[in-house]
């Protein structure tokens, strides 16, 4: 498998804050792209017109949870991602982009506009944190993803996360949740 030059750029830039959870986070970043680029194979698209946009919502998808461990982490995240994108003179994929990392943790499937790329960055994250069977992502690309990226207690980190956050805010355990 390979790396995103792409992702591994924008990680590089949040090695210190991310600190320690910088291999865990890397390794679910690179696993979401993989499997999303799959999905859309799967679904008859092509990823590489949009490896870009795929790779900038990989990267920065869950970075404010992981950096500042908040749950309200979806609007930074989007706001760090536009910026970047900006950036690098890209700022035509922005709204994509921002609607893969706005709506990754919705509950039901995606169908409004750029759902190509918003649905299966949806399931691609489904299947990393839960193993969700029967989304598309045979058991054998899972496994090569997990050789290459560790998930290095990904998991725990994110349910002691979630826990912490509701106990911060018990009126508001779950604001990245989508309908």
């Amino acid at each position: 498998m390979e790396d995103s030059l792409l992702i591994d750029e924008v990680l590089d830039r949040y090695r210190e804050p991310l600190g320690a959870h910088y291999p865990r986070y890397r390794g679910h970043v690179h696993r979401v792209y993989h499997y999303t680029r799959h999905l859309i194979v799967q679904n008859g698209g092509d990823p590489d017109p949009d490896d870009s946009a795929i790779a900038v919502a990989a990267a920065f998808h869950d970075l404010s949870f992981a950096t500042d461990q908040t749950l309200d982490y979806l609007p930074p995240s989007i706001e760090s991602a536009t910026e970047h994108l900006e950036n690098l003179g890209l700022a035509e994929l922005a709204p994509a982009v921002g609607r893969m990392i706005g709506f990754h943790h919705k509950l039901t499937p995606y169908r409004a506009e750029d759902a190509n790329l918003v649905e299966p960055f949806r399931r691609a994250d489904l299947v990393d944190l839960f193993a969700v069977p029967g989304v598309g992502v045979p058991f054998a690309l899972r496994r090569e993803a997990q050789l290459s990226y560790p998930k290095c207690g990904f998991r725990g980190f994110v349910c002691r996360t979630l826990l912490l956050g509701a106990l911060k805010q018990p009126w508001r355990p779950a604001p990245m949740l989508r309908w």
